[in-house]
């Protein structure tokens, strides 16, 4: 579970740096630019860019979601699975969201959502754990 934790941080991660890659070229090319024709291809390829890393983060977020699915066969205890399978609805909707090249706040809101579910995930199989003498 520890992994899918790490891999869930790394990938808002690399939502806020997309989105921060594109405003930033927008603003070099703002700054540099003073043709009207080269500032929009510049933003064309900062939007193409960020549209490719969205697909290719939208891909990644769906394996990861397979990996839940791993989770869920593997638990005993109703209540974990019960939140792996909040967990599976929840990384759906963040596979959506990049899928549309939304890497803004309601993605990465979503991502912290999933991190905040594992870690409550995490918690209560550790609490069954020690409650069953483990």
């Amino acid at each position: 579970m520890k992994s899918i934790v790490i891999k869930s941080i790394i990938s808002i991660a690399a939502y806020t740096a997309i989105t921060s890659f594109t405003c930033l070229a927008n603003e070099a090319g703002n700054k540099k630019e003073t043709s009207t024709e080269l500032l929009e291809e510049n933003v064309q390829q900062a939007l193409q860019q960020h549209g490719e890393k969205a697909q290719s983060l939208a891909l990644e977020q769906d394996e990861l979601s397979a990996d839940v699915q791993d989770l869920i066969d593997e638990q005993t205890d109703a209540e974990v699975i019960g939140i792996l399978r909040e967990i599976e609805v929840i990384m759906a909707d963040a596979t959506d969201l990049l899928e549309q090249k939304n890497t803004g706040g309601a993605t990465i809101a979503t991502e912290t959502e999933v991190i905040e579910k594992i870690f409550e995930a995490a918690k209560k199989k550790q609490q069954n754990q020690k409650k069953d003498g483990g």
